[in-house]
């Protein structure tokens, strides 16, 4: 029995890898989107500059993999580390041993923190036994994907710009500025922020990114008068999947409260009519705070309904 770091050139044990980790984090959960073989193999090839990933197997005594842990750090944010373990290989001591594999790989690069992710109750016990605790805690929620988009009522003086791919030349400016807000106002409980710096370069780089790991990005603007004040992010599977991903969606703090999330997300759903690999879905999902009553109770206004809850955890890399 051992735990092993995977090549990250090595596509088979990658995907390998990925199914293990997958199965370990999905399994009986309804409509839970993972990444695709495609989306591992292009963030491995092509990682953001400053950031290492590993991808930890922990092989039983046949050979198979009984467990698996992805590792990962950035200059000056906290490290990431999720595990997971096969059901039939549980309570045996596999995820603390990929645990302890994790940290010797991160001693080195010295994060203040490590955060982790965990969608049970086991989950968290185990984390708490490593020295995590809570911070914050999401609903994930998901809407039938054939449903019809919602209605919304019109904003006076707002309207609202839609396209799929690449932000317009023209409204790159306003995305910047939209994104860099989204990060500072975030609801993240008691995790640590990222020290993500957001410019024309990053969007671009974020874009190809995503473009090279399989996703059609499907967005809408509002904008009010010549400024942008709140935006929405669909991901798309380029090749059909059962899960569309409902990212972000912000509006600037002195235009909320008049309805512009709602015309925002709804335009952006009925866009999704437009895209022909969205067809292939089964849901949509999204994911909000569980203390963001604002978004909780739009939500499920149009739809979304609790599917089940995640658990963001942070602590120490080094327990004393």
């Amino acid at each position: 029995m051992s735990v092993s770091v995977v090549d990250p050139v090595d596509a088979a044990a990658l995907i390998e890898w990925s199914a293990a980790i997958r199965r370990s984090c999905v399994e009986d959960r309804v409509g839970a989107w993972w990444p695709s073989d495609e989306s591992v193999l292009a963030q491995f090839a092509d990682p953001p500059s400053g950031r290492r990933r590993w991808a930890l197997v922990y092989h039983a005594d046949d050979g198979s993999v009984a467990g698996a842990a992805d590792v990962a750090v950035s200059d000056g944010d906290p490290a990431e580390v999720t595990v997971g373990v096969l059901p039939e290989h549980r309570r045996r001591g596999r995820g603390t041993a990929l645990w302890e594999a994790a940290r010797e790989l991160l001693a080195e690069h010295s994060p203040a923190v490590v955060q982790s992710e965990t969608w049970s109750a086991p989950g968290v016990a185990f984390a708490e036994r490593i020295g995590l605790s809570i911070a914050n805690s999401e609903f994930r929620m998901l809407r039938d994907s054939a449903s019809a988009a919602p209605d919304a009522p019109a904003v006076s003086g707002v309207d609202v710009v839609a396209w799929t791919g690449a932000v317009p030349d023209g409204l790159l400016g306003d995305w910047v500025r939209l994104n860099a807000s989204m990060r500072d106002d975030v609801p993240l409980g008691e995790l640590t922020r990222r020290a993500t710096v957001i410019d024309p370069d990053w969007v671009r780089a974020h874009e190809k990114r995503m473009s090279d790991q399989g996703w059609i990005l499907v967005r809408a603007m509002a904008r009010a008068g010549s400024r942008g004040v709140g935006y929405t992010v669909i991901f798309v599977a380029r090749d059909g999947d059962e899960i569309i991903v409902q990212d972000d969606t912000f509006v600037e703090g002195a235009y909320r409260g008049r309805g512009i999330a709602r015309l925002l997300k709804a335009e952006n759903l009925r866009q999704l009519r437009s895209v022909p690999a969205a067809a292939a879905a089964r849901w949509v999902q999204t994911s909000t705070a569980v203390d963001n009553s604002a978004m909780l109770s739009l939500n499920r206004a149009i739809g979304f309904e609790v599917a089940d809850i995640s658990y963001a955890l942070e602590g120490p890399l080094a327990i004393s």
